[in-house]
This record gives structure tokens, C-alpha cells and sequence, in this order.
């Protein structure tokens, strides 16, 4: 077997066991024989030389395959280097994949805070480079960097301050369409258009803050309720405010298939108060179910 036929066959191939397996050798033979040559494996170490060159031929347009012969390397060791180095080629056949195991912690958001407030990159750069969407890593950035991206907001806005369609308040846009805030109020603006029809702030008690169940002051995760149901109230009139415990009570509660059995409630009720220790108490109670015309009249009385 001559060495012209086992170097073609490895540049082919790009890998000394598919050659070896082509040729009817061991890999190990392969190995040996381009060894000798002076032929680069895949495995071997790039020179600064072979990546400026790679990297300048890339952005010229040339096809992998003429790069790979340029350098002397296999397709397939020069596709994975420019991967790796994050080397975008301009040639239509190859494109670049961002990475898909990018995870937002702390750490990360930190250290790209840091490379923003250096002016080292674009937000969008650098959702990019990253392979992450650019909402999730603006929400991150606002909730875990605040400072910092209220330093590059005020570095990169354009135009004069602009008032929040959501939350109502000022605020730099960094785009000419950019209309919120922040990312959550955006979405939070979303979901109330969605399912409460724009009138989730006229729930009874969410201004104030109070939960309209177990009447605590709650700060925040305050959520709208509807009374009825959404599908008994489609004009959103009847909502009130719930904290997230008193809230999920409610829904779970109202899912559970014996919430209309009087004796049931009455047990449910007696065994929570004997969890306090009142093990005495008595518990009765009594539900009277609505008519269509009741629950009208009582969604007009909520306007």
C-alpha cells in the first residue's frame, strides 16, 4: 500500500480509523504511516500561523474545502476549529450554530455585565455569540445586574425618555419600537391584554395590595381573580385580588370534584381547624347554587 493512497484515503475521511477501515489496516498502522509523512492530523496542535490563516480565508469567502487545502488540514478539522473559534464564514454553504448548552446563572450574567459596561459588545452580540434568545438574557440582566444595565441603557438610548405603555412609567428606549420598560412588564402587559382583557388593575383590592381572602398587605405576587370564572365572566368585570397561597387554595379547590358536596367541605374545614387543635369545633356548611340570571345580576353589581 503506497503512501499516496493511505494519505488520500485520511483526507477523505478525515478520521485515521475510517481510513484504515477504507484501506482494510488497523488505525494504528494509519497513524504511523502520516506520522512519517509529515501529514497534520485533526488531533494535532494548531500554529497562530494556520488560524489567522483560517480565519482570513473564512472571511473572504472561501469554501471549507479550499481551506482545508490551503492549510493542509481535513475538512473536518477545519470546519470544527472555525466552530470552535466562533469564526462565521461568509460562504453560503457553512453557517455558524451558536451553542445550545449556555445556562444564565449569576456567574454568567456578572461577566457579561462586565464585558457591556466595557463597551466590548452589543446586547444582541452577545445573545448571539452566546446562543441564547435576547429576552431571556435582557430579564436576567435586569433582575440580576440592574446597575449595570441601567448603565448601558443610559449609554446606548436613543431619542429623549419615553413613558411605559405597560407600568406607566419613564424610561430610555434603546430601539425606536421599544415601547416597555423592561421585559416583564412587557409580558405582564401581554398576559393581562390576553386574559383579563386590559382590566386586571381594576381588581378589587390590587391597588391597595390586599389580599381580598386572607387580608394580609402583600408586596408583590398579587394576582387578579375572576369570581365566576372566566368562562362564566368574558367581559372581566367581576376580579378580585388574591395573594399566591390564597390564590392557588382557590383553583385547586375549585378543580377538586367534591367542592360541591356540603359534608365533604364541612370535613375538609373541620380537620384544618383540628390541625390548630380545635378539635372541638362545628363546622356546617351550606351551599345555594346561582342562577344564570343571579350571576348576571351579581357581575353587573361588580362594575
Amino acid at each position: 500500500m503506497s503512501d499516496e493512497e493511505i494519505a488520500t484515503a485520511y483526507m477523505e475521511t478525515g478520521s485515521i480509523w475510517k481510513a484504515g477501515k477504507r484501506l482494510g489496516v488497523a488505525g494504528q498502522s494509519v497513524h504511523e504511516r502520516l506520522r512519517r509523512l509529515g501529514i497534520k492530523m485533526a488531533h494535532q496542535k494548531w500554529s497562530r500561523a494556520e488560524v489567522e490563516e483560517a480565519r482570513s480565508l473564512a472571511a473572504q469567502g472561501e469554501p471549507m474545502a479550499q481551506i482545508a487545502a490551503r492549510i493542509g488540514r481535513t475538512y473536518f478539522a477545519v470546519a470544527l476549529k472555525l466552530s470552535r473559534l466562533r469564526v462565521r464564514s461568509r460562504h453560503m454553504g457553512w453557517r455558524w450554530k451558536p451553542r445550545r448548552t449556555a445556562i444564565l446563572t449569576k456567574t454568567t450574567i456578572t461577566r457579561f455585565a462586565r464585558e457591556l459596561n466595557k463597551g466590548e459588545v452589543s446586547i444582541r452580540r452577545l445573545a448571539r455569540r452566546e446562543g441564547l434568545a435576547i429576552t431571556p438574557l435582557v430579564d436576567a440582566l435586569q433582575v440580576y445586574a440592574p446597575v449595570a444595565w441601567r448603565r448601558y441603557v443610559e449609554r446606548f438610548s436613543i431619542g429623549a425618555p419615553s413613558t411605559c405603555s405597560g407600568c406607566g412609567s419613564s424610561f430610555r428606549p434603546l430601539t425606536k419600537r421599544q415601547l416597555f420598560c423592561t421585559v416583564r412588564c412587557r409580558e405582564s402587559y401581554r398576559r393581562n391584554i390576553a386574559y383579563f382583557g386590559g382590566r386586571r388593575q381594576e381588581a378589587v383590592g390590587l391597588q391597595e395590595g390586599i389580599c381580598q381572602l386572607c387580608q394580609l398587605k402583600v408586596e408583590k405576587w398579587l394576582s387578579a381573580h375572576h369570581i365566576l370564572g372566566r368562562e362564566n365572566d368574558p367581559e372581566n368585570k367581576a376580579l378580585i385580588a388574591l395573594c399566591r397561597g390564597c390564590h392557588d387554595l382557590v383553583t385547586r379547590l375549585s378543580a377538586k370534584s367534591w367542592a360541591d358536596r356540603p359534608d365533604t367541605l364541612a370535613d375538609l374545614i373541620g380537620l384544618a381547624l383540628a390541625r390548630r387543635g380545635k378539635t372541638s369545633a362545628f363546622v356546617s356548611v351550606d351551599i345555594e347554587d346561582w342562577t344564570s340570571q343571579e350571576i348576571k345580576e351579581f357581575v353587573e353589581s361588580s362594575e
